[in-house]
């Protein structure tokens, strides 16, 4: 990870005349743990105290765009079809559009990990395409036909290293990543042509990666509309790192971008002796408080305001809901499992609105 190389100077983008405010269109935070966290006994209030739907509370902050994931068999029974149609519908009556994150994985893929569902696993290559094309067909023609057609979908999620391992990792050629995505976007466009294709890739601020993955998918033909990136200050470059990125490939490659993932602690202590955090360093002139996660906020915002072009669509707050809830950890297939992530979700130990998600609100 690249060091702060001017602590003391916030973010100062080139091409914003004084006092210039470009209008974020996507303003968004990841709540797939939600549901879970309610069934748990989770609740959420307002910075006063006062207790009601997560998603109303987001909603009134000035979010507009909730982002769920989907596992094709999830240990726990969550982040599946039948909770991301009810969430769905949620979203709709909250006006809030929908992102679909399709993980193709009974849990968690990541760069580090990209495992096939168990289900898929005998699948040989052309197995393995027409899987992820029923699959992704089957999650968006349910939603279509209640009337909750998404917005945007994720053919796969931080896909650097390629998905289903060991057929679509892209560590030798990208040929078999190319034709898996290309199923995925087929998909979505027979399902609604209207939806947009996003491809997420992690380390927002390493341009070198972003140039030799994305050059090798256009160059195999691979379609999409926009550019996701994840962006976490403690693992991910300065945000001089991320602002060249995203500047550099929204010229290059002429698409909107959007950081996908994004997250910084409000604390430094754990909420119970449950689990410990994840271990990370706090980034000078960004300390671990309510003040230093909402600083962190607006600085991000101003990086992706700055983009050319106005490709700078917007970002989204990694599972903003995730608080610290008995039964609700990483795990799912380990209900003891802790949530070491509580510090960095928009609502406090007392389960408050942060001041960070006022900044949702200046548009």
């Amino acid at each position: 990870m690249a060091s702060q190389k001017n602590p003391e100077a916030r973010v100062q983008p080139g091409g914003m005349p004084p006092g210039s405010r470009i209008a974020l269109t996507v303003r968004g935070a990841d709540i797939s743990s939600l549901k879970k966290s309610e069934d748990k006994g989770g609740v959420y209030a307002y910075e006063d105290g006062r207790q009601a739907d997560a998603l109303q509370i987001l909603r009134d902050h000035g979010l507009n765009y909730a982002r769920l994931r989907v596992w094709v068999n999830s240990p726990d029974g969550y982040h599946g079809k039948t909770q991301i149609m009810e969430m769905a519908k949620r979203l709709q009556k909250k006006d809030l559009k929908l992102l679909v994150d399709f993980h193709y994985a009974d849990s968690w893929a990541d760069p580090g990990k990209q495992p096939k569902p168990a289900a898929w696993k005998d699948l040989d290559f052309e197995g393995l395409k027409q899987a992820v094309y029923n699959h992704t067909y089957d999650v968006c023609i349910r939603l279509k036909e209640q009337g909750t057609s998404p917005d945007m979908v994720q053919i796969g999620n931080e896909i650097t290293n390629g998905m289903l391992w060991p057929d679509g990792k892209n560590d030798k050629s990208f040929d078999n990543l190319a034709a898996l995505l290309k199923e995925g976007y087929r998909a979505v466009k027979d399902c609604a042509p209207e939806t947009q294709v996003m491809l997420q890739l992690d380390n927002g601020g390493n341009n070198e990666m972003y140039r030799r993955w994305f050059d090798n998918i256009i160059g195999l033909g691979v379609p999409f509309d926009l550019i996701g990136a994840s962006y976490y200050p403690y693992w991910h470059g300065t945000l001089v790192d991320l602002q060249n990125n995203l500047n550099d490939i929204a010229v290059r490659y002429d698409k909107g971008i959007i950081v996908v993932e994004t997250a910084y602690p409000f604390a430094a202590g754990k909420y119970d002796d449950s689990d410990s955090l994840v271990p990370i360093k706090e980034q000078p002139g960004y300390p671990f408080s309510p003040e230093g996660q909402a600083r962190m906020l607006a600085d991000l915002m101003t990086v992706i305001r700055a983009i050319p072009n106005g490709r700078g669509v917007g970002l989204m707050w990694w599972e903003a809901t995730w608080t610290a809830v008995p039964g609700n950890g990483w795990d799912p297939s380990n209900p003891d499992s802790g949530n070491n992530w509580a510090n960095q979700a928009l609502f406090d130990f007392d389960h408050r609105a942060l001041p960070a998600m006022n900044l949702f609100n200046q548009l």
